[in-house]
């Protein structure tokens, strides 16, 4: 069987990679294995700007800090001329290897991206704002950019000459996925860090902002697509108070993966250890809060047999543990098509009704 590791791939079975069927982990697990993390922000520090409506949204601009770095630029949707405080959603963005933006790939009443970044709304997000589209039914939509993305980038400018060299010219996306790879993750593994905590950590502070906003209401839920939706299972296993999580495009077993889909993927996926402890769905079994995995069958980043395995997994513990568990496979690559955002956005508002 073809493998990326090519004359090395007896190292899986040297190495005994099997991560196991029974996760032995918890939040606490999780977060140690996350390694060194920044403190938690005693002041957010959150900051408005402009606000626009935009085809029956309201939209404001809105910032906080997490106590490092640049400060998060996110922007609030909600129904125009709403009152009173709605069910929350945290929108993650899409990663897709185009860092110069993040929330704007979620919505629409912005000026128009440039085609290097345009085609994942219109081809990963049914070509709309799908963070729009949620508010319009009532929600208080979060769209933020987290750490590596938008207004939390590392600049052009401030990407190492080496990188430049090694490329042999100056395109600003693929010098920030080698900078994530060659050099990122080696200040990471320095700092006894992961990339995967550092972004569950911007995800966590987006929460604690969302809690005390006063559009949004007690409850709170998140969803994410491919990189987001990695987050998004990350969030699930750290924040048991959200109400609800979808996770689009991002499941599948570890074993599946290891022949040739682990160089497609994020560090983010991969944080040193986790395997140890549980193969990728046993993160889904941490809390019991209510699921909803929508897989893509033509994913081009995951291996239909690895997406069946996990959803079998997940359905049958979900069910041994009366904790409410969905999940649908569309035969789409790798996508949150209009079809699948309605789905999505039908279950949310279910849930939220009958919770």
């Amino acid at each position: 069987m073809f493998t990326d590791l090519g004359s090395f791939a007896d190292l899986e079975r040297v190495l005994d990679f099997s991560p196991p069927a029974i996760p032995n982990i918890d939040t606490t697990t999780l977060i140690e294995i996350f390694g060194r993390l920044p403190s938690f922000p005693e002041k957010l520090d959150i900051k408005r700007g402009k606000s626009w409506v935009h085809d029956g949204v309201a939209i404001t601009e809105i910032s906080w800090s997490t106590g490092y770095g640049p400060r998060t630029e996110a922007l609030l949707l909600k129904p125009d001329g709403a009152v009173g405080p709605l069910p929350g959603v945290l929108f993650l963005h899409s990663h897709d290897d185009v860092k110069e933006f993040g929330k704007e790939k979620l919505v629409d009443g912005l000026p128009d991206l440039p085609e290097s970044a345009a085609w994942v709304k219109r081809d990963h997000y049914g070509d709309r704002g799908a963070a729009n589209e949620l508010a319009k039914r009532g929600f208080a939509v979060l769209a933020y950019d987290a750490f590596l993305w938008g207004s939390r980038r590392f600049k052009f400018e401030e990407m190492p000459h080496k990188l430049t060299e090694i490329l042999g010219r100056k395109d600003y996306e693929s010098l920030a996925v080698m900078h994530e790879s060659m050099v990122l993750s080696k200040y990471l593994s320095l700092f006894n860090s992961t990339l995967a905590g550092l972004l569950n950590f911007d995800d966590r502070v987006a929460l604690a902002v969302a809690k005390i906003i006063p559009e949004v209401s007690d409850s709170i839920s998140a969803v994410g697509l491919s990189g987001g939706g990695c987050r998004a299972i990350y969030l699930h296993a750290t924040s048991p108070e959200l109400s609800t999580v979808v996770s689009i495009g991002a499941m599948a077993t570890y074993k599946s993966m290891v022949p040739s889909h682990i160089a497609p993927h994020s560090w983010m996926f991969f944080p040193q250890g986790l395997a140890e402890k549980s193969d990728w769905p046993g993160l889904c079994v941490i809390n019991k809060t209510a699921l909803y995995i929508q897989y893509c069958a033509k994913d081009q980043l995951f291996t239909s047999e690895g997406m069946a395995e996990a959803d079998a997994l997940l359905a049958s513990t979900f069910k041994a543990s009366g904790a409410t568990y969905k999940s649908d496979f569309y035969p789409v690559g790798h996508s949150f098509n209009i079809e699948m955002q309605e789905s999505a956005f039908d279950w949310l508002e279910e849930m939220i009704k009958n919770g």
